[in-house]
């Protein structure tokens, strides 16, 4: 009788599970204190170039710490033979496409962002354009955080 008694209680301990996490949210190793860092990207400087056949829309965004996987852009732009009469909308562009990371991203290198990414440019090439083209743009820039746009702008394109 008391060997089945312990064999009883030797199963009873088998079959219960002591998990401390589930008591003691502190213990949660789910929460990364990294993530809580990120913030949204925000836009940093346009960089875009063209030449007489061709433009790039190049443009930098603060990422806000968030890694490099997690962040990517679309640029929103129409290209016209001549200047318009009035600038367009944001609405009024039609072409959307997603754009390249150019070059390497830059990474914080003190503070407590250290090793997280800083910034990271981004670049929409065309051809095909001869000169006095003008370009309207923006460039919408996404991270795990949110999204946020740059300013309407645009350029010309060399005659």
């Amino acid at each position: 009788m008391l060997r089945n008694l312990f064999i009883a209680i030797m199963l009873c301990l088998c079959f219960t599970s002591c998990d401390p996490d589930e008591d003691n949210p502190k213990l949660s190793t789910s929460t990364s204190t990294s993530s809580q860092s990120i913030t949204r990207p925000s836009f940093d400087k346009y960089l875009s170039t063209s030449d007489k056949a061709s433009f790039s829309i190049r443009v930098r965004f603060k990422t806000g710490g968030d890694k490099e996987q997690n962040i990517n852009a679309t640029v929103h732009w129409s290209a016209y033979a001549s200047k318009p009469s009035k600038t367009p909308s944001k609405n009024e562009l039609s072409k959307v496409e997603s754009m390249r990371q150019y070059g390497s991203a830059t990474y914080y290198k003190t503070g407590a962002k250290k090793g997280m990414t800083e910034s990271i440019v981004f670049d929409k090439s065309h051809a095909g354009y001869s000169g006095g083209y003008y370009i309207y743009y923006y460039v919408e820039c996404t991270n795990s955080k949110g999204s946020t746009s740059s300013s309407l702008t645009h350029m010309v394109t060399v005659r």
